[in-house]
């Protein structure tokens, strides 16, 4: 059974965009309380919202946040950042392979989330015994990848716009250098490769569309028969359906309609 209501999509420190159920709209910018599965109970800022009939399982959003609320949370903030230098020479003085990233803690100070990266494996027991001892609260590490890491500080990407993987990104695809080649870009690995050192997430945005309009199309060195004389194809341009062919001395450019009509050769001889 579906049940309209308003989906809201909210921005939060450590997370990527969530979205949460309302029973009425909510202005874009609006502070909100809200659960989530890393922090518990924050903050969050509403970034889009849409009347929808909701066919899965969507938190509700706790309420609008009063004034209370945004005193603790500018508290929490600033506490956040003491918390962030303690934990970082901590991991100093145990002589830890971690890089700190971020500490956020939850809206009531029930529990301290410590984000970092690390090639390896490590073991913060006594680190995680001092914190709470310091703090008195539930302490959770929680260690990430590049990619995660990229997502947390974000960044500008080579369009020119914010990190797909710290706007709207919820989980992360595997994108491999076959999509690259599927969709005949240059393999130069640092100009598809993002913020995080991995390859752009937006190849596997438009990968579908290449792979389907690539079952229409002529293959790289398929050969044709053109006004006597034997042609292969060298480039195809998906999106105009334009065809380029060579015979070794000159090239002829055809559309998809223009090349039916002409024979292909199976067994050049």
């Amino acid at each position: 059974m579906t049940e309209t209501q308003y989906l809201i999509g909210v921005s939060t420190s450590g997370s990527p965009l969530i979205y949460y159920t309302s029973s009425f709209p909510l202005e874009i910018g609006t502070k909100v309380v809200v659960d989530t599965p890393n922090i518990g109970t924050t903050i969050g800022t509403v970034q889009n919202n849409k009347k929808s009939e909701i066919t899965e399982s969507f938190l509700p959003i706790t309420r609008i946040a009063t004034k209370d609320d945004l005193v603790i949370f500018e508290k929490n903030s600033k506490i956040e950042k003491d918390i962030f230098n303690v934990v970082t020479l901590g991991a100093k003085r145990y002589n830890l392979n971690m890089k700190i990233i971020s500490t956020i803690v939850s809206l009531d100070f029930s529990k301290l989330l410590v984000i970092y990266s690390s090639d390896d494996r490590v073991d913060f027991r006594e680190l995680v015994k001092e914190l709470h001892r310091t703090f008195r609260t539930h302490i959770e590490m929680k260690q990430i990848g590049t990619r995660d890491r990229a997502q947390i500080i974000g960044g500008i990407g080579v369009c020119g716009l914010p990190l797909c993987c710290s706007t709207f990104i919820k989980n992360f695809d595997i994108i491999s250098i076959n999509m690259a080649k599927n969709q005949m870009l240059s393999l130069n690995i640092p100009k598809l490769s993002g913020q995080c050192g991995k390859l752009i997430c937006c190849l596997k945005f438009e990968d579908e569309n290449y792979t389907e309009l690539k079952k229409h199309s002529p293959k790289i060195n398929e050969t044709y028969k053109y006004k006597n004389s034997i042609y292969k194809v060298t480039s195809v341009n998906l999106f105009t359906g334009m065809i380029t062919l060579s015979n070794g001395t000159e090239f002829v450019t055809l559309t998809k309609q223009e090349l039916r009509k002409v024979p292909r050769v199976t067994n050049e001889r």
